[in-house]
């Protein structure tokens, strides 16, 4: 691996399949992780719109600790509201660093609830990848 995770920091429960993933994306642009403490990967569903729907944009991002690379979030991205007024708003965002989950509609999350809904999330994500259905970016800061 070409990232060295910080396993003790991670909050909730992160399969190896996505650490994987979230590498082998990094290896793709070795310039985004040279000297910079925060990567963010964005996936996102090119067809992906309020009217005809598709797979959520999802974000995720890491920060360089001091025993290796956290997740800092993973947030799920949805059109809410109806034609030219839908707004592309966060439906999950799990802040692993300050423990703080959200899911819309239901609102904060208490740790063992997040933990469920990540791994169903998780599982969900990981699948849909493996279809090809998002274009994958990355960001160094």
């Amino acid at each position: 691996m070409l990232i060295p995770f910080d396993r003790d920091g991670i909050t909730l429960p992160v399969c190896d399949e996505l650490l994987c993933l979230v590498d082998d994306v990094a290896q793709q642009a070795p310039q985004a992780l040279a000297n910079s403490t925060a990567i963010t990967f964005n996936f996102r569903d090119p067809d992906y719109d309020p009217q005809r729907g598709g797979f959520h944009p999802v974000e995720i991002r890491l920060v360089q600790g001091l025993n290796g690379w956290l997740f800092d979030y993973v947030t799920d991205f949805s059109y809410q509201g109806l034609g030219q007024d839908a707004e592309l708003c966060k439906e999950l965002d799990f802040n692993f660093l300050d423990r703080e989950y959200f899911m819309l509609g239901w609102g904060a999350l208490r740790h063992q609830h997040a933990c469920e809904i990540f791994s169903l999330w998780q599982r969900n994500f990981l699948h849909y990848q493996k279809m090809g259905c998002f274009a994958v970016t990355a960001q160094s800061e």
